[in-house]
């Protein structure tokens, strides 16, 4: 070991992720392999410690270094062993959400060139005293510690609660429910606040931030990729002093969060790829870098991989976003589809539906007794008529006679096999089966109710009518009526039958006398 920096003369000891996924303490090495322990106070006397005067550390850190910088390896991390048990529960959860979390830092342990090892304990990582919390103030948030429990074993190092929190904040004795993720500030007295960050439906883009007023271009880039993707000159103080930093999306509350590029740190090597220096600058001015060749993160069993994607440093997170591009977004949605409709067809072959209802009429997936297909059941409900052989007709009713035996119900094809067309019948509301195709079956229906439409009867209080309108007919009271019958009209109107009398008068009144035409005298 050619170099050790540790500030804390309390013994250390190192975790690391064992077999179960879960932070353990290194014991040391046993028949060749990497031996751990639960980190529990019982097994103290079992943890590996750093041993400052010799060689012993560094040569077991060369044999094992291989497995240690793996790609897939969450790491090393040095903590006091006095407190091994609490911080292995706070660092095992940060690992789990993200094993590159700056807040590992000062646990990490490095490995460099000679397997240098490098542990940094500084007031700067040191968790906040809760000590110093006002309760009083968090439970008028309507939240307390109960609740904050594993909010605050992230918030204690200075990070946001990791997800929205349900708040009460109450103003003249009103309560305003809210959603909102939650952070913890050091005042200048040495007191700790809490802080909100409620969440909003949609960004304000129009309300300046930062003394900054976003353009059109920075409002779609925010909307396509939750950054601004350049370099912002910002106000931290109203008329104070400029500072270039980047912004983002908190992708939680729809608010944007800022960091300033002085604070902002780009690594030579990402996921063990080498970036140069315009990677590297280009991604502290915030822009999407496309960068080849990074190892992917691999779960148990998976071989390791490189991959090729687009970065972009997150001001939200204060870490990286890795993105496809969008060939490989399409490429990645099309796989992605085939297999979940691959597993669809498994899923629905094996959970066939007993039925599924299409607007009014109920579509059973048995029909006549004979379970449909998969293909057949989808035909059916896409209103395609499927052939079902062997079908049963519904099984007889048994009844009982007066002497209580059970008899029969006799009735047409009772239990008879019979094969048909199963059909959707819109017009009739429901499914059918018939011996002929539909369509033969729809043309027979049309031309029967064609042949019916001819020979329709009118009506009893119509007959009159169509036989005087249409036929010429009469009656006693129609025969001298020339007006045409109204319907259910059956005998002439009063008036009607005035004109009939005018008419019939002047037939019988005898004519008036002519003019001669002879001589006069």
């Amino acid at each position: 070991m050619d170099e050790k920096k540790v500030k804390n003369e309390e013994p250390k000891v190192f975790l690391t992720q064992g077999e179960d996924g879960k932070l353990k303490v290194i014991a040391g090495e046993q028949d060749g392999k990497l031996k751990t322990v639960d980190p529990k106070k019982e097994n103290a006397d079992q943890f590996m410690k750093i041993d400052t005067n010799g060689n012993a550390l560094g040569n077991f850190f060369k044999k094992f270094s291989a497995q240690f910088s793996h790609p897939s390896h969450t790491g090393v991390y040095a903590v006091t062993a006095s407190a091994v048990d609490k911080v292995a529960a706070f660092l095992d959860k940060l690992i789990r959400i993200d094993h590159k979390d700056k807040a590992l830092d000062p646990y990490r342990v490095k490995f460099d060139g000679k397997i240098r090892i490098e542990v940094e304990f500084t007031g700067k990582y040191q968790p906040l005293d809760l000590n110093k919390l006002n309760w009083k103030e968090v439970e008028k948030l309507g939240v307390s510690g109960e609740n904050l429990q594993d909010a605050l074993k992230a918030m204690v190092y200075g990070h946001k609660s990791p997800g929205l929190v349900d708040i009460k904040p109450a103003v003249d004795g009103q309560e305003f429910p809210m959603q909102a993720r939650l952070s913890l500030e050091q005042q200048p007295d040495g007191s700790i606040k809490i802080a909100t960050h409620p969440k909003q439906e949609q960004p304000d883009f129009e309300k300046p931030f930062m003394g900054v007023v976003f353009t059109d271009q920075d409002k779609e880039q925010f909307q396509k990729t939750g950054h601004g993707g350049r370099v912002f000159d910002l106000e931290p103080v109203a008329g104070g002093e400029k500072m270039p930093s980047l912004i983002s999306l908190d992708k939680l509350t729809n608010r944007f969060e800022a960091i300033a590029l002085k604070d902002i740190y780009i690594p030579q090597t990402l996921k063990n790829a080498p970036l140069s220096p315009e990677q590297q600058q280009g991604l502290k001015e915030g822009k999407a870098v496309w960068i080849e060749g990074m190892d992917k993160k691999m779960k148990h069993g998976e071989q390791p991989q490189k991959i090729d994607r687009f970065v972009q440093y997150n001001a939200a997170s204060k870490n990286f976003d890795f993105k496809f591009s969008d060939e490989q977004r399409q490429q990645f949605n099309q796989e992605r589809r085939a297999k979940q409709g691959e597993g669809q067809a498994e899923g629905q072959e094996q959970k066939m539906p007993k039925a599924r209802k299409l607007g009014e009429i109920w579509v059973y997936s048995k029909q006549g007794g004979v379970q449909l297909s998969r293909e057949d059941f989808d035909k059916l409900c896409n209103k395609e008529p499927v052939f079902v052989k062997d079908m049963e007709s519904q099984k007889p009713k048994q009844q009982a006679d007066a002497s209580g035996a059970q008899k029969v119900e006799a009735t047409d094809q009772k239990g008879q096999k019979y094969n048909a067309w199963v059909w959707i019948d819109e017009n009739r509301g429901k499914v059918r089966h018939t011996t002929k195709h539909p369509d033969q079956v729809r043309a027979i229906e049309a031309k029967q109710a064609a042949q019916n439409t001819q020979n329709i009867k009118p009506a009893a209080e119509s007959k009159t009518q169509v036989a005087v309108n249409n036929e010429g007919k009469t009656n006693e009271a129609t025969k001298h009526s020339t007006e045409p019958l109204k319907k259910g009209q059956s005998q002439p109107t009063e008036k009607q039958s005035e004109k009939k009398e005018q008419k019939q008068e002047q037939k019988q009144s005898p004519a008036a006398p002519k003019k001669g035409k002879g001589r006069k005298m």
